[in-house]
């Protein structure tokens, strides 16, 4: 499959349309819609985390403990990082330096307190599969939320 360049007017446009978007549910009046909009969003987001990993781990996981250790093998190997998962109890615990989202990082996305739930919404959808109960995920920092980290606990009855 060859590289499509992408026109820097498209970019720009989708930069717009997210940032008009993400500024529209942060001032709609009514911040649970906000929020559930924004971790709804993140399902797609989880989808494909998930097939990354069971790609780079060669086998789909089957527990919460199997799924922390494929992503971060995914984590080790190819993003060359040093911030992992770790799990304690029915909490997995995750935190990073710098706003971890791929729209952010491609510059499409400026770090903001509405888009930070959509990465909370990623991780319960991430963990969902592999958990009996409820998944809730808790925003402990968030550099959109003005901290100098994003630090996440994901909840859940396994």
């Amino acid at each position: 499959m060859s590289k499509r360049e992408i026109p820097i007017a498209a970019i720009e446009r989708n930069r717009t349309w997210i940032d008009a978007v993400t500024g529209s549910l942060s001032k709609c009046g009514n911040p649970e819609i906000a929020r559930k909009t924004m971790r709804e969003a993140g399902k797609n987001c989880a989808a494909q985390l998930l097939e990354k990993t069971v790609s780079h781990f060669g086998k789909t996981p089957e527990s919460v403990q199997e799924l922390v250790e494929a992503i971060n093998k995914r984590r080790k190997d190819l993003l060359n990082t040093t911030n992992f998962w770790t799990i304690q109890d029915n909490q997995a615990h995750f935190k990073l330096d710098k706003c971890g989202c791929d729209l952010v990082e491609a510059n499409l996305a400026e770090p903001n307190k509405t888009f930070c739930h959509c990465s909370a919404g990623m991780f319960e959808n991430l963990f969902k599969p592999f958990c009996k109960g409820a998944v809730n995920t808790e925003i402990v920092k968030a550099i959109g939320m003005g901290d100098d980290c994003c630090e996440f606990i994901v909840h859940y009855d396994e």
